[in-house]
């Protein structure tokens, strides 16, 4: 019963009480785009993994702040980011 109570009162904070751009919406965007690029991705894997020589591209499809979207251009400065990860693509 106390969880239900809490559900309520959560949900009508997300309702009435937080800006219309608000974090919680960017992130559930952000996890909705990440497993659709990883469904991508991992399918030869049945969702568990993703090849290493894919890590780039996945990367490069991922939008919002998750991903490289904004570097298709720019490969060699998506090298460097994954080198400072410690990613090997």
């Amino acid at each position: 019963m106390v969880n239900l109570f809490i559900l309520i009162i959560l949900q009508q904070f997300d309702l009435y009480y937080l800006p219309d751009d608000n974090v919680l919406d960017r992130f559930k965007g952000d996890v909705t785009n990440f497993k659709q690029v990883w469904k991508k991705f991992s399918k030869d894997y049945e969702g568990f993994k993703i090849r290493g020589d894919d890590l780039k591209t996945f990367f490069m499809e991922l939008k919002g702040d998750l991903g490289m979207a904004n570097m298709k251009n720019d490969r060699k400065g998506v090298d460097r980011d994954l080198i400072i990860m410690n990613l090997q693509a």
